[in-house]
């Protein structure tokens, strides 16, 4: 009570599915597998699944903002996007994790698609979101990755341009199928070569997407002062981007109160507007 802002949390949090029939709510099956994603598990059936929960909650609650993370891309159907789209407080902001760029390297790791089925599913999702901010993950030096797999990463983030990213150079974890199955082949400077080469590359897109909200307007929920200044505001745009505002203009202004200021400058690979926004986290980090 009194949260303005909440976030639905899970691994593949896309795929819930709740309910046996017992509450009075009649099982159904999911909807059909997008063309090109290959789920590990079948899915089962249920009363209840992601895009009615985030459906119900929205409604129940307009005041409040909803995200999620961290989803599957193979569990975004029409009707999470609809939902998304005829929701005002379902934010369009969406985490969509690529992992690579390359068919050959998604086959090793086991994602369940190819690099065409995501780039058709990003498609898609702009399609019925227009203005959508997507962010993604991505590790660099995957077992058996080649330059040309790279190469093909790094053309991944030049055509999608995503606003925040999650960038990581592989490293081996026990009791995974690349432990037991694959060799990791990849010598450490040149995945640490390759990651700097993703990061440039993203923050190369997100500036040019940032660059392009200057003018735009936006809602901001104010959340704190600015870290840098007690004279701003710090706050989220209803994609998620971070904002700074100046303080002397809005005196009466709160906490958790909502404003549609123009963004008027970008910062970095931020988005600024007044305005700070996206970006990206690098770290070492394992796979699958």
């Amino acid at each position: 009570e009194g949260d303005l802002a909440v976030a639905l949390l899970g691994q593949n949090v896309n795929s819930y599915a709740d309910g046996d029939g017992r509450g009075g709510g009649a099982l159904v099956a999911p909807s059909p597998t997008r063309d090109g994603f290959t789920p590990m598990v079948p899915p089962p059936k249920a009363s209840l699944r992601f895009a009615g929960l985030l459906d119900t909650l929205s409604a129940a609650h307009p005041e409040v903002r909803f995200r999620f993370t961290s989803p599957h891309p193979k569990d975004f159907p029409d009707h999470l996007l609809e939902v998304i789209r005829d929701r005002p407080n379902a934010c369009a902001s969406l985490h969509i994790p690529a992992q690579s760029g390359s068919t050959a390297v998604l086959a090793a790791m086991r994602r369940g698609y190819s690099r065409e089925t995501y780039m058709r599913l990003i498609d898609r999702v702009r399609e019925v979101l227009p203005g959508v901010a997507i962010s993604s993950d991505f590790i660099s030096g995957f077992c058996g990755e080649t330059e040309a797999d790279h190469a093909e990463t790094l053309s991944l983030l030049e055509a999608v341009r995503f606003e925040r990213a999650f960038m990581f150079a592989y490293s081996l974890r026990e009791k995974t199928h690349a432990h037991r199955r694959l060799s990791d082949d990849v010598p450490e400077p040149v995945k640490q070569r390759r990651l700097r080469e993703v990061i440039d590359t993203f923050n190369a897109g997100a500036r040019t997407s940032n660059e392009e909200e200057v003018g735009t307007v936006h809602h901001v929920l104010v959340e704190a002062l600015s870290k840098k200044s007690d004279a701003e505001w710090a706050g989220r745009t209803e994609h998620g981007k971070r904002v700074v505002l100046p303080r002397r203009p809005l005196p009466q202004l709160q906490f958790g109160e909502l404003l549609p200021p123009p963004l008027s400058r970008s910062v970095g690979a931020a988005a600024g507007g007044a305005v700070t926004g996206g970006g990206g986290v690098a770290r070492g980090g394992g796979g699958e």
